[in-house]
């Protein structure tokens, strides 16, 4: 079953061995996230990420599945990407989101 994607800009620190770089979600859903970012990993990669909304933050592991590069010299033009699937999903963090979704416009 897929899981409803929201649109959302939220802040999201993440890394490999620390939480040191940042971006912006442009969608997020129950099993994974889609980063705005120029900071990508080769798909496989696990990584850390600190997912903060307004009320509550979540600590997560995730796997990166897929990533759109951009080149450095067009790094100012054009932003890149990257679709991170949640490794393992608490109790919590299924419960916080399907409540947090059902309040999002346009979902």
């Amino acid at each position: 079953m897929q899981s409803q994607r929201v649109r959302k800009q939220l802040v999201v620190r993440y890394g490999v061995d620390k939480t040191d770089k940042i971006a912006l979600t442009t969608n997020l859903s129950e099993t994974g996230i889609n980063l705005n970012t120029s900071n990508v990993f080769e798909p496989g990669v696990s990584v850390q990420v600190e997912l903060k909304f307004p009320d509550r933050t979540f600590n997560m592991w995730a796997r990166v599945v897929w990533v759109k590069k951009v080149p450095r010299q067009q790094a100012h033009l054009l932003k890149g990407c990257m679709g991170l699937r949640f490794i393992a999903l608490s109790p919590e963090w299924i419960e916080y989101f399907g409540e947090w979704s059902k309040s999002q416009p346009g979902r």
